[in-house]
């Protein structure tokens, strides 16, 4: 094929808020009607909080058409054809169209200072509309469902289902699980089961953080640690022994600007090899059959949605086969709408087979795609070789 498939690790898509209603369990529309007013204006001192409104309001003027691809399907499509992407996974929005989930079941999905049934009302409100939304073109939308994972297992293991029999392709759970147990307790492993009988693809997103004070530094304190927040399920995964016990178990980590990924990968190698800082600690690792490179390799994918030169440089530390490229379609932060622009500053002098992987076969291979319903739309929209060569 001459042109690239394009395949986006990281899109968001989500409802005006008011519009989910329709999708809320009716039991719980009384509860969605006063949570309403209250979501916006979470928003809005959100947006003033990390000191995107303005920012926000210019990067609007004269996309504001594009932009309701967030929701519109058509205007979606047209959007992904003008920027080469054949397929995109999709996961929920929110501050840059305020059209989060409701009850706190967007990106931040945090366990804490929200009612339990209701944040799963919001996650299943998600689910429904974005089953819709996917099946209005299902060969280019890779759906990831919203799954509180931490409250009822089984629960989370009942909506993995319904969301594979719906044909999305992969869930979202929270970063951060504050009391709950993490990940790698026993209680979580009927629903590694379920994903990895089902395909089912496990992920994390960047966003949440713990709660802090609203105080100076706020924002460099955030930009420093939203990364860990998002990447800690990981080394929890793998040194709790979940790849172990579920080798087909797939995890993704989604925009967590990837050039520091080597440096966790090497710290994880350290502290598993036989050293005698680490030797004291007793065998903490004998349940372990490989090293966390090994488990990294085989069971983990990073959606590299903001893959600057420097990430790309980095990118055999990581390993080619475990990168995605994503434009992080509708974020300002993303690449659209100067995609090509920004890909061919990133990968000047990547070769072409690496630029293959990265830009779409490795998203195939995590979300087992089918090339052959994929080719025929990148020979028509994708870009031309030329267009990235060095």
């Amino acid at each position: 094929m001459d042109r690239y498939l394009m395949i986006s690790s990281d899109g968001h898509a989500g409802l005006p808020p008011e519009r989910y209603r329709e999708y809320v369990d009716p039991r719980y529309r009384d509860a969605f009607d006063v949570a309403l007013p209250q979501q916006l204006e979470q928003t809005r001192i959100a947006e003033k909080k990390f000191f995107v409104k303005e920012f926000n309001e210019k990067w609007r003027r004269g996309i504001e058409s594009e932009l309701q691809g967030a929701w519109d399907s058509d205007r979606r499509l047209a959007v992904i054809d003008a920027d080469g992407v054949a397929a995109e996974v999709l996961f929920p929005d929110g501050i840059t169209e305020m059209n989060a989930p409701p009850f706190g079941a967007g990106l931040g999905l945090k366990p804490w200072n929200v009612d339990p049934e209701l944040q799963w009302a919001g996650a299943r409100a998600h689910n429904r509309w974005l089953t819709e939304f996917c099946a209005e073109a299902p060969e280019r939308r890779i759906g990831v469902a919203v799954i509180p994972a931490v409250y009822d297992v089984d629960d989370a293991v009942e909506e993995t289902r319904r969301a594979h029999e719906a044909g999305l392709r992969g869930i979202l759970i929270p970063a951060l699980w504050g009391e709950y147990p993490a990940y790698h307790h026993p209680r979580y492993d009927p629903l590694w089961a379920a994903c990895q009988d089902l395909k089912m693809v496990v992920h994390t997103h960047s966003g949440p953080t713990p709660d802090f004070e609203d105080l100076p530094g706020m924002m460099g304190i955030y930009l420093t640690e939203f990364v860990f927040w998002a990447v800690r399920p990981l080394w929890v995964l793998i040194f709790g022994g979940v790849f172990e016990r579920f080798p087909r178990l797939k995890f993704a980590v989604t925009e967590v600007s990837e050039f520091h990924l080597p440096a966790i990968l090497e710290m994880m190698e350290i502290r598993a090899s036989e050293k005698h800082t680490s030797g004291k600690l007793g065998n903490f690792r004998g349940h372990l059959s490989m090293e966390p490179s090994e488990y990294f390799a085989r069971n983990c994918w990073v959606g590299a949605s903001l893959l600057d030169p420097l990430g790309v440089s980095r990118r055999h530390q990581i390993g080619v086969k475990n990168l995605m490229w994503g434009t992080d379609y509708p974020h300002p932060e993303g690449l659209w709408p100067r995609t090509h622009e920004r890909i061919g500053e990133s990968f000047k002098g990547v070769p072409p087979n690496e630029m293959e992987a990265i830009f779409g076969l490795n998203a195939v291979e995590c979300y087992g795609l089918e090339l052959d319903a994929l080719t025929p739309i990148a020979q028509r929209i994708g870009p031309p070789r030329q267009t990235f060569s060095s």
